[in-house]
C-alpha cells in the first residue's frame, strides 16, 4: 500500500533516453494517431476499433504490450475484471489484452467505448464483461492502493467471476515509473516521459479468476487486491517518497476462499 499521494520523487530515477530526433517522430505519431481515432466512428459494438485505435497509440508512442496468461483458463461468459490504475498507457494496454469494457473513470479516448459506472450490473446481466480499476486514485506504480468494494459489487450481485489483471512497466527489463501521470500533471506531461523512454514495455499479468458466490463485496475485493498486490509489490521500483509497510486489511478478517472456477 502507498503510504500517501505521488509525487515527482516517484520520479527521480526517470530520464529520457530516446535521442530528440526520435521523440519528436513519436509525437507526430501519437498527435495523427489520435486525429484518426477521432475521425473513425467505431462499426459494430466497436471491439475491433477499440483494439486497433488503441494499439495505434501505443505502437506510436513506442510503447510494446507484453501479455501473460493465467495458470488456469478464465470462465467463458460474462466477467469482470479488476486491473489496478497508473495512467493511460495502461488503460489503453488493457483494452488490447483484456475482451471487456472499461467503466467510465475520466480516461477519455475518443470513439473509445465505455461503461458508466451505475451501468456496470445491467452490462454484466446482459452477458458483457467489465472492466474496473478500482483504486481511488491513480499512483506511480511502485504499490497499490485499496480496491473499493463498491466497484466488485455487481460481480457479487450478479454471481460472475473476478478476473484480477496486474499491469506493470518495464523498462530495459527493470521495473519504472515512467507512465506515471501523477495528480495535477496534464496528459502531454506524462506522454513526454512515455515518449522519451526507449524498450518501455506494458506486462499485462491476467491472474487466476475469484468466485464471488458466497462472499461479500469486501472480501472479494480484498482477494482481489491481494492478488494484484502479490505480483506489482514482489519486485517494485522503490523511490524515496513510497518506503513499504505492512499490507492490513481489517475488512477482510474471514475471506471468502479464493475458489477458481472451472472453464465452462
Amino acid at each position: 500500500m502507498s503510504t500517501g499521494p505521488c509525487s515527482t520523487d516517484c520520479l527521480a530515477d526517470v530520464v529520457p533516453t530516446a535521442p530528440a530526433g526520435l521523440r519528436r517522430r513519436r509525437a507526430a505519431a501519437l498527435a495523427v494517431a489520435l486525429a484518426r481515432a477521432s475521425a473513425r466512428p467505431p462499426a459494430g459494438d466497436g471491439r475491433r476499433h477499440a483494439v486497433c485505435t488503441a494499439a495505434r497509440l501505443l505502437t506510436a508512442a513506442g510503447v510494446r504490450v507484453s501479455v501473460l496468461p493465467p495458470v488456469t483458463a478464465w470462465p467463458t461468459g460474462p466477467r469482470l475484471v479488476v486491473a489496478n490504475r497508473v495512467s493511460w498507457v495502461d488503460d489503453l494496454a488493457l483494452r488490447t489484452a483484456v475482451a471487456a469494457v472499461p467503466v467510465a473513470d475520466g480516461t477519455v479516448w475518443p470513439g473509445l467505448p465505455t461503461v458508466p459506472a451505475d451501468l456496470v450490473g445491467a452490462a454484466l446481466a446482459a452477458g458483457r464483461s467489465v472492466l474496473v480499476r478500482p483504486e481511488a486514485a491513480a499512483s506511480c506504480g511502485t504499490e497499490l492502493g485499496r480496491f473499493d468494494p463498491a466497484a466488485l459489487q455487481p460481480a457479487v450481485e450478479a454471481g460472475v467471476p473476478v478476473c484480477p489483471v496486474a499491469v506493470r512497466a518495464r523498462l530495459a527489463g527493470r521495473p519504472t515509473t515512467a507512465t506515471a501521470q501523477l495528480p495535477g500533471e496534464s496528459w502531454w506531461s506524462s506522454a513526454a516521459r512515455v515518449l522519451g523512454a526507449v524498450d518501455l514495455v506494458l506486462e499485462v499479468h491476467a491472474l487466476p479468476a475469484i468466485d464471488p458466490r458466497g462472499g461479500t463485496a469486501a472480501e472479494v475485493a480484498a482477494l482481489a487486491e491481494y492478488a494484484v498486490a502479490g505480483l506489482l509489490e514482489a519486485d517494485p521500483p522503490r523511490p524515496v517518497s513510497h518506503p513499504r509497510r505492512p499490507r492490513t486489511h481489517a475488512a477482510a478478517a474471514a475471506p471468502v476462499s479464493p475458489r477458481t472456477p472451472a472453464p465452462r
